[in-house]
């Protein structure tokens, strides 16, 4: 099966629940937002797909994130090979006035001297051995090269780089969200869970007198629980083909031993 076979509309799971709860067309609206948050519900657990995207870097050495960004999982920049050489997320870069042409500038403070402070502040605590004599256990080269830092400025979607950074892009490899107003497809394995989904939002904030009954409520929730948990089992299989091979793999490591 292709991947655009294995793979059906959030428009589809809508008209199906719509047809078996027996509602008209008018109630699609506030069906649809209900499947929109069900789709990012499970998602996020399951079925997200990571996209990757070179973006350029601006004079203030500044990325704007695209607007489906929801978390990352690597930025860095390109090797001869087609490798992604990621960054070190570097927590103590400012925030401080992310968007200002300025940033640069206003971000650096040469008048301490913090070098000197680095040679009078001893002593050092040494707790690496290597070649015979002890060192500091950070700094430690890693083996790959150091091509800059960057922090995540979700206020203001960008991503901040440090001052040391000359490439004029970054690699993005992310986590891909939905956006209202386009059209969605979700693996074939979650339509009843999407459809659970529904049938339990449809009545949960309900009052008891409109169709609210709170066993109703827990049965149609127990229900979708137990859908997303068979959805996942069918997306993602475990086939007897791996676990004979990871069976192998365990007998080879153990011969090593």
């Amino acid at each position: 099966m292709s991947a655009i076979a294995a793979m059906i509309t959030l428009d589809s799971c809508i008209t199906d629940y719509l047809d078996q709860s027996e509602q008209g067309i008018h109630k699609y609206k506030k069906m649809f937002n209900i499947a929109f948050r069900g789709m990012d519900n499970m998602g996020l657990d399951f079925f997200y797909q990571i996209r990757s995207m070179k973006l350029p870097v601006s004079a203030t050495k500044t990325v704007y994130l695209p607007p489906d960004y929801i978390n990352w999982t690597k930025v860095g920049v390109l090797n001869s090979v087609g490798e992604v050489i990621p960054l070190k997320y570097n927590s103590k870069l400012t925030l401080y006035a992310g968007t200002a042409p300025e940033r640069l500038q206003v971000t650096q403070d040469d008048t301490l001297d913090f070098q000197n402070i680095y040679n009078q502040a001893g002593p050092f605590f040494y707790n690496y051995y290597n070649n015979g004599a002890c060192t500091n256990l950070y700094g430690v080269p890693s083996g790959a090269p150091f091509v800059g830092g960057f922090k995540i400025d979700p206020a203001n979607n960008i991503i901040l780089l440090d001052e040391n950074f000359y490439y004029e892009y970054i690699i993005l490899e992310y986590i891909v969200g939905p956006v209202e107003g386009q059209e969605y497809f979700i693996p074939i394995q979650f339509r009843e869970a999407l459809i659970a989904w529904m049938t339990w939002q449809d009545i949960i904030a309900l009052p008891s007198s409109r169709r609210g009954v709170i066993s109703d409520k827990e049965s149609r929730k127990s229900n979708f629980y137990n859908e997303r948990r068979l959805a996942n089992a069918r997306y993602k299989p475990f086939y007897l083909a791996q676990a004979y091979e990871l069976n192998l793999e365990m007998q080879r490591m153990t011969v090593k031993a």
